[in-house]
Parts: structure tokens; C-alpha cells; sequence
């Protein structure tokens, strides 16, 4: 089974349909991992080390067996003793750059939210984010790809779709795209007013960060022949347009990321 892919689905329109790929199944994260439940509400996982933590800082807190057999963490829905949590675990060298940036903590199954909390704890809880990510292909057939920077916290150096980024509280997968669109590639909002939504998926799989948990929302846009990206936040290393075959030997030989490889993979018809 592949180390990087535990559970995926993809999505198209509300109806879930899963890629019957390698490691399609929740077994090998159930065995890894506990669930964590916001009163009666799944809305996570939690590795060893968190589950360790967090009992650290919570004894009260007990471990039970959820029916089906799945170990489960049930905790108040209270953003303070979630942000205590990931402060110790960031004090301990268990969670990486802390942004000063919140996603929205919600319950997958249904959407309602629960509350605001710093975007570096969502892997460290197993937390559901959404993120949106931009395939850019050219009229004869290349595809804009960026190269994430070095300095990056997660997947530094890996290719990644043209431009991608998490939704932040209060923003549409469409807000998140227009803001990362022009920081990332300059991409002015009259020339991505062209894009359109292609496809959602869902990824659920261990990272070294803990699980990530993330709705991964597709546009895609063609762009001119002459257009050329320009970075504006430093996130980006290199900008490079590459040839169908190009691409799929990137995608082949493992330089994308595990989202931006998706994302192509749902629209090109490519395996990661």
C-alpha cells in the first residue's frame, strides 16, 4: 500500500464517487489513528503523539469505542482547548510554522460550524479544510505549472498546479482563488473571470504533520498563448509550461504535490 494515500474520493457534483486506486480504505488510517469527536459530532483524527498530548493537557478526556469498532476521543467543541492543545504541541516541535491565520472548524457530515482556529493545528487534529487549486492549460496544450519555494512548511520544492491555496474564514472556494490567483500568478480577476469549477474531491491520508483532511475544490482556465505568470508573495520558486508528455512524465515520476497531482488527475484523466 502506497505510504502517502490512505482514503481519497473524489466528488462530482454532491455524489461522492471513490477512486478505486491503491490503499482505497479507511483501514490503514482506523489502525493509525483515533477519531476525534466534538460531542456527539465526528470531525477529526488524531495520531499517537496528538492523542498523547492532548491527554496531557486534558485527563479527563477518555478514549472509548465508537460503534464499528473505531477508538474515539470525544471532546468539547471549545476553541480555547483546541488552540491550548496545538500551543503545547507547537512549544513540543510537533507543529510547523504557526500562519496567525484561521480556517473554519466544521462537522464534515454536515457542514455546520463549529469555530475559528489556526490553520497550522488542521493536520495536527485531522481537521476537515477546504483548499482550491487552479489547472491552467494554454491553447496548444501546455500547462502552467508552479514550483513551490523552498521556504515552504509543506511539500517545499514539489510542482504544483498553476495556482492553489486554503479557504480562509470567511471566503468562498472562489474568493480564495481570485486572492491566491493574483499573489501567486498575477493573473489579473477580468482574466479569471474565464475559469470555471471542474471538480471536488476529498482527501483523507497520514502526513508527517498528522492527517490531513481536506475538500479540494477544481477550477480550470485557459490562458494565452503570450501570457506570462509573475509572483508576487515569494511562495513560488519558478514558473515552467509544460508539454503534455512533460506532464505526464512530472506526474509519473512524483514531483507534484499530492493535491496539484489530483487536481490534473480529475480533469486530465492522469494517475498520480
Amino acid at each position: 500500500m502506497s505510504a502517502r494515500l490512505q482514503v481519497r474520493a473524489k466528488h462530482v457534483g454532491s455524489t461522492p464517487v471513490p477512486f478505486a486506486g491503491e490503499g482505497f480504505s479507511s483501514a490503514g488510517l482506523t489502525e493509525l489513528a483515533v477519531r476525534l469527536a466534538a460531542g456527539v459530532f465526528p470531525i477529526g483524527w488524531l495520531g499517537a503523539a496528538t492523542l498523547a498530548l492532548w491527554r496531557a493537557q486534558d485527563p479527563a478526556a477518555a478514549v472509548d469505542t465508537a460503534p464499528g469498532g473505531q477508538r474515539r476521543l470525544t471532546v468539547a467543541p471549545e476553541r480555547e482547548r483546541f488552540t491550548a492543545v496545538a500551543q503545547a504541541a507547537r512549544t513540543q516541535g510537533l507543529l510547523g510554522h504557526w500562519r496567525d491565520e484561521c480556517f473554519e472548524v466544521v462537522v464534515p457530515s454536515t457542514a455546520v460550524p463549529l469555530f475559528e482556529l489556526e490553520r497550522a493545528a488542521f493536520r495536527l487534529f485531522g481537521l476537515r479544510s477546504q483548499a482550491a487549486q487552479l489547472v491552467a492549460r494554454r491553447p496548444d496544450g501546455a500547462m502552467w505549472v508552479a514550483r513551490r519555494s523552498a521556504s515552504k512548511a509543506i511539500d517545499p520544492g514539489l510542482l504544483d498546479t498553476l495556482v492553489g491555496g486554503g479557504v480562509a474564514v470567511g471566503e468562498t472556494p472562489w474568493q480564495t482563488l481570485l486572492r491566491e490567483a493574483q499573489e501567486e500568478a498575477g493573473i489579473a480577476p477580468a482574466l479569471l473571470a474565464d475559469a470555471h469549477s471542474s471538480a471536488v474531491f476529498e482527501v483523507l491520508r497520514r502526513v508527517p504533520q498528522g492527517v490531513q483532511y481536506e475538500l479540494v475544490h477544481v477550477f480550470q482556465l485557459s490562458l494565452p498563448n503570450a501570457w506570462q505568470p509573475v509572483n508576487a508573495d515569494g511562495e513560488v520558486a519558478e514558473f515552467l509550461c509544460l508539454t503534455p508528455v512533460a506532464l505526464a512524465r512530472a506526474l509519473r515520476d512524483g514531483l507534484f504535490s499530492f493535491e496539484a497531482a489530483e487536481s490534473i488527475a480529475a480533469l486530465q484523466g492522469f494517475g498520480p
